[in-house]
């Protein structure tokens, strides 16, 4: 359901992995950039400079609309750009309103809510009305612009671990292309504020544009972290808040990059164990999965490439090597759902086929129907970017992936190498790594799942001890976030938010409908 923000290179969803959409103008690349100032600085709306909403029928039962905000809040002068908006209005008499983000960073929030309508109850929308946004730089709200077609497709190959001085100075080398092309293709001061403190600013807009006294807010992934930031800023405006697949922001980078790595690595030895049970995985795998995975690593490893014919709809024929095979498995690991698919397509790339992993790997990076791709790609690594700082020698990223790979082999390395575009970014980083501090908010439910390999458990018991009423929710299974996962997180999640009701304190969900 949700989508990665994680400091993976190739996140759709974390920190940085699944679903968006595109569209609107770049401000001229000419201007520089200007400061940034962080959502507590924005300045109230007046009576006359109140933002405001023209909704217009869109995609059958939706309403779309646009809220024009300062590209700057620092500096309003600089102009304004337009968030595109959209609504799933109640099926009945509307009693609420209720604000997504479905992760990323990096993805849109208006097809997702399109596409993704069904998963939430017909009781809950019935009286709810759902909104979400494209927050900037995503989507049809100012989007970042940097990599063409035939681009991603060569980054969605990168090399996740290299190890000799030709391997990592060619790393360098396409980290310097991808800012190349972001700086050649949108401006300075969009990029300066794309990051999550200005998305939360932005919400707290749309939040006045709604008529509401308080935000009711329900994220996923990445967005929990923009739920936070909102918290920590307008502590006054918190409604009803639920965060599912929590971002912990007190976490070093190192430190981040760790735990998530070993949640990959964990959720990748969980898949092999399904596998090996399985009947008809076992039978694609009759080595063992953990073997046949490894034995396809280590041919890729050394230099291997594998043909994969797709169709021109599924992005068409590409070759398969070690970088886009671990996209594949790491889409893969999302969703128990994908597991079947990660089986069969470690058979067919045994055989010589990697088709099965380079069509996961283009789903990773979230590829629309005819093969095209939005811009989740170039927006993740913009809004990381900017959210945190970075290391800025190559020796740093080599320490760290040579940590990591003692720790997550298979996973490890990519965690470290996939910022290393960061080191080369043309505007400095703004945010920062802090506990939430958000006193004086109401109960905030927060929903952790036991086998999340994006957003590990363990950020969700933290996270809810930083909040001063954090109360935790728990699913039991594998997977990232449990909305979509468990009837009966649904069920806590939807009564929070039309009666107020809680869970009591240890309540564990089982996965499944």
């Amino acid at each position: 359901m949700a989508v990665n923000l994680s400091s993976m290179r190739r996140a759709t969803l974390l920190v940085p992995a699944l679903a968006a959409g595109l569209a609107a103008g770049l401000v001229a690349a000419a201007v520089q950039a200007g400061s940034v100032v962080t959502p507590a600085a924005a300045a109230p709306a007046t009576a006359s400079s109140a933002p405001s909403l023209r909704w217009r029928s869109c995609d059958h039962d939706f309403r779309c609309s646009t809220l024009r905000v300062p590209i700057s809040y620092a500096d309003p002068r600089r102009g304004t750009i337009g968030i595109a908006v959209v609504e799933a209005p109640a099926t009945g008499k509307p009693e609420d309103d209720v604000v997504t983000n479905p992760g990323g960073p990096g993805v849109g929030g208006v097809s997702w809510l399109e596409q993704s309508i069904s998963t939430f109850p017909a009781s809950f929308r019935q009286h709810v009305s759902i909104i979400s946004f494209d927050p900037r730089g995503t989507g049809g709200s100012a989007p970042v612009r940097c990599l063409s077609t035939a681009q991603l497709k060569s980054w969605l190959g990168y090399d996740p671990s290299p190890r000799s001085s030709a391997q990592i100075r060619a790393d360098v080398a396409q980290s310097k292309a991808f800012v190349a092309a972001c700086t050649a293709h949108t401006s300075k001061l969009l990029l300066a504020n794309v990051g999550t403190a200005e998305s939360a600013a932005d919400m707290n807009q749309l939040r006045i544009a709604l008529g509401q006294r308080r935000l009711d807010y329900l994220g996923f992934s990445y967005g929990t972290y923009l739920g936070e930031l909102y918290a920590e800023h307008y502590a006054s405006s918190v409604g009803r808040f639920v965060l599912d697949g929590v971002v912990d922001p007190a976490l070093s980078t190192r430190e981040l990059a760790l735990q998530q790595a070993l949640g990959f690595e964990l959720e990748l030895h969980a898949f092999f164990s399904w596998c090996n049970s399985n009947s008809s995985c076992e039978r694609d795998l009759p080595r063992g999965a953990s073997a046949s995975w490894q034995r396809l690593v280590t041919a890729l490893s050394k230099g291997a490439t594998l043909r994969a014919t797709l169709r021109a709809s599924d992005g068409g024929s590409t070759t398969l090597d070690l970088g886009m095979a671990e996209t594949g498995a790491a889409e893969a690991l999302y969703s128990p759902l994908l597991w079947p698919a990660l089986g069969y397509g470690i058979a067919l790339a045994l055989q010589g086929d990697g088709s099965e992993l380079a069509l996961l790997a283009y789903l990773y990076a979230e590829m629309s129907p005819g093969g095209s791709f939005p811009n989740v790609t170039d927006a993740n690594m913009a809004i990381n970017c900017v959210d945190g700082p970075s290391p800025h020698q190559v020796s740093a990223y080599e320490s760290l992936a040579s940590y990591l790979a003692r720790k997550a082999p298979d996973f490890g390395p990519e965690e470290a190498w996939g910022g290393l575009p960061c080191a080369y970014w043309p505007v400095a980083p703004t945010g920062k790594q802090a506990p939430v501090h958000a006193p004086g908010t109401p109960p905030v439910l927060i929903v952790g799942s036991t086998g999340d390999p994006a957003t590990p458990y363990g950020w969700a018991q933290a996270v809810a001890k930083q909040f001063p009423h954090g109360v935790l929710l728990t699913r039991s299974g594998n997977g990232h976030t449990g909305y979509a996962a468990s009837a009966c997180v649904r069920g806590y999640v939807d009564s929070f938010f039309t009666s107020g009701s809680l869970p009591r304190t240890g309540t564990v969900c089982a996965s499944g409908s």
